[in-house]
């Protein structure tokens, strides 16, 4: 097994080292001289946000506006970042099993009129979709991987009579089967669905339910709205393979709980059928606005987000890598398919919504939350929203947390009402 996966050299190695460990000290000593930041961590949890953070911190270049733009590399940035992201993680057969799954994007049928109102996606979109068609051969293969819970094996096993080879040959075991099909985090530039397997089967075991990740492209190398186009194939894939659009829960976590929601959108926009429920974990809502919450928050929580003046922000490196901001980009990324909080949410599914109460982005999703809830008046079930008290951004991947544990029954309660 390879000992070095993120492919670090030997000085980022040991930078890396030294970057956590001072960060791990003052972590320590913080906590014995002045007791826990908030009342629901532990030193191990304060451990992990602080060493996190500092990891980072370090990663990202001080750049506050487009003076440093000539400096930025956003391309070595992401790579810096990806270097120090989660690694793939194995399974054991004690929690579940996985395997891969790759989707021919050239031969999953989509709509002739998929992008025409997509808005700022529409050029872009339609010219990503043509090239899949004409390209040569079997032409490009999303891959991802499918997660079974061992709990939810033996029920579906038992079910429909099928052996492990079934349980992992993404094809419904029976007609009604349900599904999830999850969109992972990483602030668009990073992750992968090997490193999110345990969070996977936790999910399968919570919902009783398979769970089909998918690696959907990452910028800055492949720019909006590349991740969305890869997240209608994925569905459109599922639908062809012979699941039921009212049987499929779509779910993700930070920017996959962005590419969740703006998938839902765009198939609204084209007529499409929508799943059974969205799940959104700590849902990346809003790209062009800095709310209070980033600042207040900033002590608790890992993650870093510089403001949209900073070339290395995310929302920049997502939309518009290496350009300049201006007053047309700013408005373009008000658009909903950027910026779902915008967003009018008529006719949606029944939504889950968890977030840190401590996290950065918490203002951003109570702002997603209210336009969910203004589409629905008089469904007081249809948007759900849990903020979990002292936690920080998916806090649903810690685990180990009580908190984790809570925020996974109630994805599972929530995802046998709505599938009832």
């Amino acid at each position: 097994m390879d000992s070095n996966p993120a492919g670090l050299t030997l000085a980022e190695t040991l930078a890396a080292a030294c970057i956590a460990l001072a960060a791990a000290l003052r972590s320590a000593l913080d906590y014995m001289l002045r007791g826990p930041r908030l009342a629901a961590w532990d030193l191990r949890f304060q451990l992990q946000r602080d060493v996190g953070h500092a990891l980072i911190r370090r990663a990202l270049p001080p750049a506050p506006d487009d003076s440093a733009l000539p400096a930025t590399d956003a391309f070595a940035l992401c790579a810096a970042l990806r270097r120090k992201a989660l690694p793939a993680k194995p399974l054991a057969a004690s929690h579940g099993m996985h395997g891969p799954v790759a989707i021919s994007a050239k031969h999953v049928p989509l709509p002739a009129n998929i992008a025409r109102h997509a808005g700022v996606a529409q050029s872009r979109l339609q010219g990503l979709v043509d090239r899949d068609a004409r390209a040569p051969g079997a032409g490009r293969t999303l891959h991802g991987e499918l997660v079974v819970a061992r709990r939810t094996a033996g029920l579906l096993a038992a079910h429909a009579h099928a052996g492990h080879a079934a349980l992992l040959d993404c094809l419904p075991l029976h007609a009604a089967e349900p599904l999830v099909l999850y969109f992972h985090g990483g602030g668009y530039v990073a992750g992968d669905s090997a490193a999110y397997r345990h969070v996977l089967c936790r999910l399968s075991d919570a919902c009783g339910m398979r769970v089909l990740s998918v690696d959907y492209r990452l910028a800055p190398q492949h720019a909006f709205p590349a991740q969305l186009h890869d997240a209608l194939v994925a569905y459109r894939h599922v639908l062809a393979q012979g699941f039921r659009a009212d049987r499929l829960v779509v779910a993700g976590d930070s920017a996959g709980g962005h590419l969740a929601t703006t998938l839902a959108l765009l198939l609204r926009s084209a007529g499409l059928p929508l799943p059974r429920s969205l799940v959104l974990l700590s849902p990346y809502s809003n790209l062009v606005e800095t709310k209070p919450s980033v600042a207040a928050n900033a002590p608790y929580d890992f993650v870093v987000m510089l403001p949209l003046e900073s070339p290395a922000a995310y929302a920049r490196m997502l939309y518009a890598p290496a350009r300049p901001l201006t007053a047309e980009m700013r408005r373009e990324m008000r658009h909903p398919l950027v910026s779902p909080a915008f967003a009018d949410f008529a006719g949606f599914p029944p939504v889950l919504v968890q977030a840190g109460a401590r996290e950065v982005l918490v203002d951003d999703i109570e702002q997603l939350v209210a336009a969910l809830r203004a589409a629905s008046p008089g469904r007081p079930d249809a948007v759900v929203y849990e903020p979990y008290a002292d936690m920080c951004h998916v806090f649903q991947n810690i685990l180990d947390r009580p908190e984790s544990a809570a925020a996974f029954a109630s994805i599972g309660r929530f995802v046998s009402r709505v599938l009832a």
